[in-house]
Order: C-alpha cells, then structure tokens, then sequence
C-alpha cells in the first residue's frame, strides 16, 4: 500500500464525508479511495468510517487517526516546502482562511495580479467567520481581526482595526453627543453596546433597533440604504465615506479596540513555505503602511 497516497485519500473523505468527492479533489478513481480506506482499515484492525447510502461518518478511531494523518502530511508538506523553497519559486496549493467580507473587499481585488505574479500557484480561499485550527483544518495562512490568543501561531500585523459608527447622509440629523445614540434605531450585530471615548470621559450606549444582522457587508448595505446607524470598521466604511453614501457620526470619539488588529496568522514552522510569505509581502505591499482605505 503506498501509504502517503492513502493518508491523503483518507484526509479528503474525511473532509468531504464522501469517496467520489475525495476522488475528484485527488482526480482518482472513486474505487480507488474506498480501496485505500479498506487497507488503511485492514492495516489498523479498525473502521475508519461509519458508512451509509449518503454520507460517511467518521468513527471514533477514525477521528483518533484523522488528527494524527493531518500532522503526518503537514509535516511531509513542510519537508516539501522546505526543499522548494530552495530555488525560491513558489508553487502549490495555498489555502487561506479569511473572514468573508475582508475577503470580498480587500483580499478578491488583488487576487487576480497575485496569480499572474506567481502563476505556479493555486489559491483556495476559505470564508469564514470562525477561527478555525488551522493545523486541524489544513489551513496555510489566515486572516484574523482583533485581538489575538496566546495560541503559539506566528502573527504578522497588517493594520490597525478602527470602528466608525455610520448612517446614510439622509438618515438623520446626527446627535449632539453619544447619549442620544440610543434614541436612533441601529442594525445591531453580535453586540448591542457601544464604548465611545473622548479623553478622559466615557460613554457606554445601549444601542436599539429592530433589525440585527451577523454579516457586516450586510450591516454595511442596510446603512447605506438608511435602515439605521451601523458600527463598522473603518477598512469597510471608507469608501462609503468617501463616496457620500455614508456619513461618520461622533467623529470626535473614539470607539477603544484595546490591542485590536488585522493580523496574518499561521502555523509555526521552522521554514515559512514560499507560496506563504509570498502571499503575506503581497497583500502587505498592495495595503501599504498605513492602508490604503485610509487615503
């Protein structure tokens, strides 16, 4: 059995609960895997997969071994990369996690000069949300926002994250001050507070409003159609701002984000692969210091 082929055919059903998926992914036989999980299964005296006219479940002992198979091939991939990396032409398949609305505005954009640039690689973007484990999920590289764990990943800064709170120009009359901020209807998102600071002085507000949505281009949209006021970051704000669709309210406060960032995360590796750091200086040099959204 070459067992490198069958980790890998067992890593892809396990991902996608299903033999055909796997092969197409591996652009095999579907035969072909359900023969690799036999042996593996025979191999280890163990069912891998709880199995039914649909989809695969994996076992207890498979999840045991899923967990274990993912490190196996992340460490042949560092040995691959390693090697690569050596005539520093960077190739492969690159898989980011990247939450989706960062992702549409200011990852998408440039990602059509990136494959030109490096034309041996192969992009899989992920949009998500979630803070995945990215050794679990066999992720490359992430963006994350906000203010990162002590999670022993390498962290690299790409900007400040800055929150706004906006309205469309015709909204309202903006208030006086932070107070009166809960006479206004919000789009509300996973909180319903509001920190503002001006020097010494703070404000928390209770914001109020019949619509709450856990997307911020979503968030954004019913701003700009006078659906309420939105608390948004900046980098997702700005061209609203600068096209008119929306206006800034209580520019003279601050709203506090503590340590609060746009990060690139990835697992720690002896040897940062080619296609990664090729990836990072990319959209670090496209961003620029300090980003573009704030010109």
């Amino acid at each position: 059995m070459d067992y490198f082929a069958a980790l890998t055919a067992f890593v892809e059903a396990a991902d996608g609960n299903n033999f055909s998926r796997a092969a197409e992914r591996l652009n095999i036989k579907a035969s072909t895997v359900s023969r690799y999980i036999k042996e593996l299964e025979h191999d280890l005296g163990i069912a891998l997969f709880n199995r039914s006219t649909r989809t695969l479940h994996l076992t207890e002992g498979g999840q045991t071994f899923l967990h274990h198979a993912r490190r196996v091939l992340a460490e042949l991939e560092q040995a691959r990369a390693a090697t690569s990396a050596l005539n520093q032409q960077p190739r492969g398949l690159l898989k980011v996690s990247v939450p989706p609305a960062f992702s549409r505005h200011h990852v998408l954009p440039w990602l059509g000069d990136f494959l030109q640039t490096y034309p041996d690689i192969r992009v899989e973007l992920v949009l998500d949300e979630a803070r995945v484990n990215l050794i679990d999920a066999g992720m490359d590289l992430a963006i994350r926002i906000g203010t990162l764990p002590d999670s022993g990943l390498k962290a690299r800064r790409i900007a400040d994250q800055q929150w706004v709170l906006c309205a469309a120009k015709d909204f309202a009359d903006p208030p006086k001050g932070p107070e009166a901020l809960g006479d206004y209807p919000a789009i509300l998102g996973s909180s319903d507070e509001v920190v503002l600071c001006q020097g010494d002085r703070q404000v928390t507000v209770t914001l109020q409003g019949a619509l709450r949505l856990n997307d911020l281009d979503a968030q954004r949209l019913a701003a700009e159609q006078g659906l309420g006021v939105a608390l948004l970051p900046l980098w997702l704000a700005a061209d609203g701002l600068r096209s008119g669709r929306l206006q800034r309210w209580l520019p003279g406060w601050d709203i506090p984000g503590g340590e609060a960032a746009l990060w690139f995360v990835y697992p720690p590796k002896r040897i940062v692969s080619s296609k990664v750091r090729s990836f990072i200086d990319f959209m670090l040099e496209r961003i620029g210091t300090p980003p573009y959204w704030l010109n």
